[in-house]
């Protein structure tokens, strides 16, 4: 291996491990969590409702999660954009929101992320359908890298 990427590799794969050690562990002290996977024997309504149980994240399990919760989600938003960005670099070949994250992001905590985002759905209470992500693109990232956000609409195309 070139010694030049020795550093970004090495970083890269210390992050992937510690984060999959965090997760472990998060998922092993849930306790809400059904223990047996679905079967073929198991009614559609069953898996169905399995489903269920993780939902899009947004403002709603916002508010009801814990400080620990909080910082794993945004935790594991970050590792996946700093693996992406290692393996990348600034300028990849294909589109991908990952460099402007992390430059805007770069320097800012956990912390100051979770009370941000805190802050937007204490501040927008109509908003709460809004997904977390959502949230942390528009109002910190864009803002922070001084593009003005734009509304994202769905375009239909006519026969």
């Amino acid at each position: 291996m070139p010694k030049q990427r020795l550093c970004p590799t090495t970083l890269l794969s210390l992050s992937v491990a510690i984060a999959g050690a965090g997760w472990m562990s998060a998922w092993a002290a849930d306790t809400s969590k059904p223990t047996s996977k679905p079967t073929e024997s198991q009614s559609a309504s069953a898996i169905a409702s399995a489903k269920m149980e993780l939902p899009f994240p947004n403002g709603e399990k916002w508010a009801t999660a814990t400080e620990r919760e909080k910082l794993s989600y945004l935790l594991g938003i970050m590792n996946m954009a700093m693996a992406e960005y290692q393996l990348t670099g600034e300028a990849p070949k294909y589109r991908t929101l990952v460099p402007k994250m992390v430059q805007s992001l770069d320097g800012t905590t956990l912390r100051q992320m979770m009370a941000a985002v805190d802050a937007y759905y204490k501040a927008n209470p109509d908003q709460q359908k809004r997904s977390i992500f959502e949230v942390i693109w528009f109002e910190i990232v864009v803002l922070k890298a001084g593009d003005k956000p734009q509304a994202v609409t769905p375009t239909v195309k006519e026969k």
